[in-house]
């Protein structure tokens, strides 16, 4: 039994290491998000161009919390930073089950709100998000090129495959042929949602197996340290 507990006491100890160094390098990209983000206001009450990297953030966040409990815990063999420990790992499978299970069942609202998206992005005239759009999908405008031509703009060069939204689109039938953002990032995610949701299940049981773990190995600490007060 001490032989298994050691085993699980191993393997408890690098994934929280694994997950640490996943949370520092989130917290780390989130922040460099924001600082490059920090210059470009959007024009909209709606659309914020910071929530994505917060949200990175706060979730690095999150697992270096988490993770540091686990870590110490197991190396210290303390039984209260390991109860915590499993008490919050079952709270984030609980999140992460709550999320999975919506996005199973709201699979038509989902898409929505990605196509929704795209439209925030343009009624609050981000071009340079849509620019990044363009470049990413092959598509152009909100719902077509014909976007930019009902309020007076020529259609930038990211319609035609071009780096540099400045520049000259000279041949038409590019662009023309091109779909709208809107239907082109709706139909990335709707391509895309099987392998979003089976990877969050995927999660969920992770965590389930590592909450199953941590609380037998929480209770093995508190029989061993029982054991020893009664010894003494």
């Amino acid at each position: 039994m001490g032989c298994l507990s050691g085993i699980v006491n191993f393997i408890l100890y690098i994934v929280n290491i694994v997950f640490l160094i996943v949370g520092i390098l989130l917290i780390v990209l989130g922040s460099i998000m924001l600082s490059d983000l920090s210059h470009i206001n959007s024009t909209g009450d709606v659309t914020d161009t910071n929530t994505i990297p917060i949200c990175v953030t706060v979730l690095g966040g999150l697992i270096f919390v988490v993770s540091f409990f686990g870590c110490y815990g197991i190396f210290r063999q303390s039984v209260c930073m390991t109860g915590a420990y499993t008490s919050m790992v079952f709270v984030l499978f609980i999140l992460q089950l709550v999320l999975t299970c919506w996005v199973f069942v709201n699979r038509s609202a989902f898409l929505g709100d990605m196509s929704n998206l795209v439209n925030l992005l343009w009624n609050s005239q981000d071009y340079n998000a849509m620019g990044v759009l363009e470049e990413t999908f092959g598509c152009c405008g909100d719902t077509g090129y014909t976007n930019y031509n009902n309020i007076g703009l020529s259609v930038p060069g990211t319609c035609c495959g071009y780096l540099d939204r400045q520049a000259t689109c000279n041949t038409p039938s590019v662009y023309q042929s091109r779909p709208g953002c809107s239907a082109k990032f709706e139909e990335f995610w709707n391509d895309n949602m099987d392998i979003i949701r089976w990877s969050g299940l995927g999660l969920c049981i992770f965590d389930l197996l590592v909450f199953l773990i941590a609380g037998a190995l929480t209770n093995c600490m508190r029989s061993q340290n029982a054991g020893r007060q009664v010894y003494a």
